[in-house]
């Protein structure tokens, strides 16, 4: 049997969305403020989380990023922007030396960890949002680089991780995107080694039109 490994864990452990959930207003507003979840993420409020007009979200690229990949996390970005017909994401380089992981600075950052704790060693990524009312304000992209090998074209066996699929799913955290329960989606929250699932499906078209 192939091995499976969870790429994120959103809600039963809450180690991927942080930050304050504040009211949306008075009591008549909040009596109205509960949305469908069209796929995103919810404050307590049942408010839908996205970073709203505040588009795009620039990450910065740590200096720890192979320089490589680049254009496969590029790649990968480009499937958001196109299904919307906006850029919603872009990068800029990590100048500043910042410290190799995600903490809470208000800088959207991605990350290539080689080091990574053993109890979660079944995570070949997290990502860390942070928003306020129901806006996002950071996100912070982790990739496990101790624990797992990546490919772009091929895998060279057979528990390698397709870099591109990978990073379009962080890339829809990013933009505020829980897991799917329904295969194919690129949202699906496991991806199996050498599998490449890097296609959007017409419910991600869906679920990313309800914001943006």
């Amino acid at each position: 049997m192939p091995r499976r490994f969870i790429i994120l864990i959103i809600f039963a452990l809450c180690a991927c969305e942080r930050g304050p959930t504040l009211g949306p207003g008075d009591d008549n507003s909040l009596a109205t403020a509960s949305q469908a979840d069209c796929g995103f993420v919810q404050n307590s409020y049942g408010q839908r989380v996205s970073w709203k007009k505040n588009i795009p979200v620039t990450l910065k690229i740590h200096p720890t990023f192979p320089p490589e990949y680049e254009d496969t996390l590029k790649k990968a970005a480009q499937h958001w922007n196109d299904v919307a017909g906006m850029t919603l994401i872009n990068f800029a380089t990590d100048s500043a030396g910042s410290p190799n992981k995600a903490e809470k600075n208000l800088i959207s950052t991605v990350h290539w960890l080689q080091e990574w704790p053993e109890t979660q060693k079944n995570l070949q990524a997290l990502t860390n949002l942070y928003w306020q009312g129901n806006s996002l304000y950071e996100s912070d992209v982790i990739v496990d680089a101790k624990y797992f090998n990546f490919f772009v074209d091929k895998p060279q066996n057979s528990n390698d991780i397709h870099l591109e699929s990978l990073l379009i799913h962080e890339l829809g955290h990013v933009l505020g995107l829980k897991h799917r329960s329904t295969v194919p989606s690129v949202m699906w929250a496991t991806l199996q080694g050498a599998a490449i699932r890097s296609d959007l499906t017409d419910a991600d078209r869906e679920t990313i039109k309800c914001e943006y």
